[in-house]
């Protein structure tokens, strides 16, 4: 027997009836969610700019 795919169903299955029983609160959730992926994309992305920046001044 599978675990993972049980687990992952069950996780599925319970996604699903919290955006049925409660849409604003997903849509709430989904929203920062996606804040916090954007913050951690421009911080990475300034930590490399940082990086780069620091490599061609160093030569």
């Amino acid at each position: 027997m599978d675990y993972k795919k049980i687990a992952l169903g069950l996780l599925g299955l319970f996604a699903i009836y919290s955006i049925i029983s409660s849409p604003s609160q997903a849509a709430d959730l989904v929203q920062v969610v996606f804040e916090w992926i954007s913050e951690l994309a421009r911080a990475i992305g300034d930590v490399m700019s940082d990086l780069l920046d620091d490599a061609s001044s160093s030569e």
